[in-house]
């Protein structure tokens, strides 16, 4: 079974839009790696970049396999503008929510714990 009539038997299946498919992939991707990665890397903020390298290189494969007819025959050249722009729109399905969860962990405290009880029971 080819890429192209195993993610068409997916989206049967589940009957999601393709689009969707890509979002869940992305962020499914990604959360299973944060999890899976925890024993190697220590540091979170380490772990969420390879996770983040992971995602995107699983987009980029998918991408290389929905083409890979054209790009065999025809070489990068041979896609069409078309297949160009549904490329750029899988991509950035699949990684944005996980960017958008890095950028959040690195750069905001939305992920951090709190422990204001500690700070209650200093005042006494």
């Amino acid at each position: 079974m080819d890429f192209t009539a195993f993610k068409m038997n997916i989206i049967e299946t589940t009957g999601l839009a393709k689009d969707a498919l890509h979002i869940y992939v992305g962020i499914g991707v990604y959360l299973l790696c944060l999890v899976l990665l925890r024993p190697i890397f220590k540091k979170q903020g380490v772990r969420s970049f390879v996770a983040l390298v992971i995602v995107t290189c699983i987009a980029l494969l998918g991408e290389y396999l929905d083409n890979r007819e054209t790009i065999e025959s025809l070489g990068m050249a041979g896609l069409s503008r078309d297949q160009i722009t549904a490329s750029i729109r899988d991509l950035i399905n699949t990684c944005l929510l996980s960017y958008v969860l890095y950028a959040l962990n690195k750069w905001t405290k939305i992920f951090h714990a709190s422990n204001p009880s500690t700070k209650l029971l200093k005042q006494r």
